[in-house]
């Protein structure tokens, strides 16, 4: 890893060696070619070794363009000290192809003058500059403008991109201007000094050709031929560019089963719980409780899933006693209807009221500051099931028997009379509703995989009334640690089975599995 202020994370020279041999295969001409970030000019050898090459290289500091053009001093490459950015507003010239490794560098970590620029360039092609949250995304989209008429974009970039929510319009604006979009991922860690994923793309167009996204995947870029190869042509334009992973057929069939099915939404109120603005301060434990003699103010809560250690599907006074126990904070300070707030919780709460974070005082803080009083947390009613947003190799959704809040990492359905909870929760571990988990959601670093309340509300449960003892052995299978395959598997007997052929439930989970695999690298 290097630079990693500027986002310079230098290209391992197995892909930079791959990504210029798949261009030979594909016809790609060098005549013009531009590497929009440098560095120090890795791309550049293995470019200069094909024919007939020009290549103009652009790196903001002047450092590293004097060590490149000592190092590799060829009359087929133009060094250009310039930020790309403004690059792509002064430059004349448009290229046949562009490729590189841009900057990561997300919008915090951005200068004013960066972001301006970028937000420009968006604005400029018609694209919500909210969509500009790292300087990547720039980077693409200054690409774009500086392209030939036919020309090619070949970029590694963070697999995030493929996948989360607020670059979904920069994909849809790709998907407009290129009708040939290929995703190349590995097995292995490419940047092994980084946590964060990767991938390259590959954005070109032909002309009359049928748009498609194509997706390569590798054990590694060493490899001369993927894994496995699918390709997307009707389900265009695509939401999330790491589903192409699936191909057409499975993607009509996750629709068609689930347009037969009920919506989360459906089976009651569906939201998110309780926001506190500083959960650390007004979320306690046992220990707090009683030494501020603050029983009487406190509601039970859980803030994220991984303070449930017992594979279980009920939340029960059992699992709740062991964490309070534990002194694992599960106590909400509930003071906003409260008349007699003890002494001891008030010393507390002036003491901490000053506190600051980023030079901010937690009572000044934007939630805080616009309640009265500022300690007084919103309460939102707890559901009869509830779901944590986050999770690893298994979404989990529980039934809420202790009748525990969550914070905003859980959401919670208040059931309608008709539904009963038991029966949702046995439903919901089918392979249809947890294929679905992993196609609408997105994962993250280690793989965990986030759903968002939207994408919570749009799953499809194939619903039934479920016997209580079918619940017992389900739940026994949890704390069994029985493997995920056996548990869908009885799920799907007494769901799926009574509506859908073997094959197609068949067909459900080596969907579910691919799609998991993708997310755990496994």
């Amino acid at each position: 890893m290097d630079d990693k202020k500027t986002g310079s994370y230098y290209t391992p020279l197995d892909i930079v060696e791959f990504m210029v041999h798949f261009l030979v295969l594909q016809g790609q001409t060098f005549q013009c070619t531009l590497e929009p970030s440098a560095g120090d000019g890795r791309f550049l050898p293995a470019l200069l070794s094909q024919e007939d090459c020009h290549i103009d290289a652009v790196e903001l500091f002047e450092d590293k363009v004097q060590d490149m053009s000592s190092r590799i001093n060829s009359s087929k490459v133009r060094y250009l000290t310039a930020d790309f950015l403004d690059y792509v507003d002064a430059c004349e010239c448009r290229y046949q192809l562009i490729i590189g490794n841009p900057p990561y560098i997300n919008l915090k970590n951005m200068g004013k003058s960066a972001i301006e620029k970028g937000k420009s360039l968006f604005e400029a092609e018609g694209i919500n500059t909210a969509v500009m949250q790292n300087l990547w995304g720039a980077f693409l989209v200054g690409a774009v403008k500086l392209l030939k008429q036919g020309g090619t974009i070949f970029y590694v970039l963070p697999m995030e991109f493929l996948q989360v929510q607020y670059a979904e319009k920069l994909r849809l604006y790709l998907e407009g201007k290129f009708n040939h979009i290929k995703i190349f991922t590995f097995e292995t860690d490419v940047f092994s000094d980084i946590e964060q994923k990767t991938c390259l793309v590959y954005l070109s167009n032909r002309e009359n050709a049928v748009p498609y996204i194509e997706y390569y995947c590798y054990h590694s870029p060493k490899d001369c031929t993927p894994f496995k190869v699918s390709r997307i042509e009707i389900n265009k334009p695509l939401k999330k560019w790491s589903n192409a992973v699936l191909n057409d057929e499975d993607i009509e069939l996750l629709k068609v089963c689930a347009a037969d099915c009920i919506k989360m939404n459906q089976l009651g109120p569906c939201a998110p719980g309780i926001v506190t603005g500083g959960n650390k301060y007004f979320i306690v434990n046992q220990t707090f409780v009683t030494e501020h003699q603050a029983q009487n103010c406190v509601l039970p809560i859980l803030q994220k899933s991984s303070f449930i250690k017992q594979n279980t599907i009920f939340f029960n006074d059992i699992l709740f006693q062991t964490l309070q126990n534990q002194d694992v904070p599960v106590f909400l300070l509930n003071l906003s209807q409260c008349d007699d707030i003890p002494q001891k919780v008030l010393e507390y709460l002036e003491r901490v009221g000053e506190e600051k974070t980023n030079q901010v005082k937690l009572k000044e803080r934007h939630k805080c500051s616009r309640r009265t009083p500022w300690y007084g947390v919103p309460i939102v009613n707890y559901g009869d099931v509830f779901f944590f947003k986050r999770s690893d190799r298994l979404p989990h959704l529980y039934i809420n028997e202790k009748q525990i809040h969550t914070t905003d990492a859980g959401y919670h359905i208040r059931l309608m009379e008709t539904y009963d909870a038991a029966s949702v929760v046995f439903c919901f571990y089918n392979s249809l509703t947890l294929a679905l988990c992993e196609f609408n959601g997105r994962y993250y670093g280690g793989g965990v995989l986030e759903l968002t309340p939207s994408e919570f509300k749009d799953l499809a449960l194939p619903y039934t009334k479920i016997e209580q003892s079918d619940v017992e052995v389900l739940d026994r299978m949890f704390r069994e640690k029985r493997p995920i395959l056996d548990i869908v598997s009885y799920v799907n007997e007494r769901t799926l089975a009574t509506r859908l052929e073997s094959d197609v439930i068949e067909r459900l989970n080596i969907i579910r599995q691919t799609l998991m695999k993708r997310r755990l690298s496994i």
